[in-house]
């Protein structure tokens, strides 16, 4: 049995083991790729046209800020202005 990588968009939208004909099953529109000496490759690997590798791993998202702290960062805009505007 064969594992094949289907390729959209540059990265594997999905896996498929399968002992038939992967060129004659599908669209041909479709591009598979044979993955099965490689059983690391997962959903949402990179494919640049040769090699496969993983997806790089974003930082996680800043926490957001409390009401509290918002306030706190518009009262001090709040008087960089005022100040600004009592100079001219």
């Amino acid at each position: 049995m064969r594992t094949y990588a289907r390729i959209q968009n540059g990265l594997v939208a999905e896996l498929l083991s399968t002992d038939g004909d992967i060129t004659s099953m599908f669209n041909h529109a479709l591009t598979w790729i044979d993955v099965s000496s490689q059983p690391s490759v997962v959903d949402g690997w990179v494919f640049d046209g040769e090699d496969f590798t993983p997806p790089a791993i974003l930082p996680p998202p800043e926490s957001a800020l409390t009401i509290a702290q918002l306030q706190t960062q518009i009262a001090a805009l709040a008087a960089q202005v005022a100040a600004l505007l009592n100079r001219e």
